[in-house]
């Protein structure tokens, strides 16, 4: 299943939150090398309840709004 994602990085206060059917991430971490989007999937991991493998950034590597692709049956 896909869905639309929206990261806010060096948020003071990490968390996510499902706005009009888009997810909105705010993360700690600076949008260098990765950072931003592995603090992302790892929110989202424990958000969905599935591994971290089981979610994908499909779409905006580089950019705040993504797209990503979750395998709601790879649970923990």
């Amino acid at each position: 299943m896909k869905r639309e994602v929206f990261i806010k990085p060096k948020s003071k206060h990490p968390g996510v939150v499902e706005k009009d059917g888009v997810l909105e991430v705010s993360v700690s971490s600076a949008p260098v090398d990765g950072k931003a989007n592995e603090e992302m999937l790892e929110l989202l991991s424990d958000y969905f309840e599935v591994a971290k493998s089981a979610i994908e950034i499909v779409g905006g590597h580089k950019s705040r709004q993504k797209t990503i692709e979750l395998r709601p049956w790879q649970k923990r």
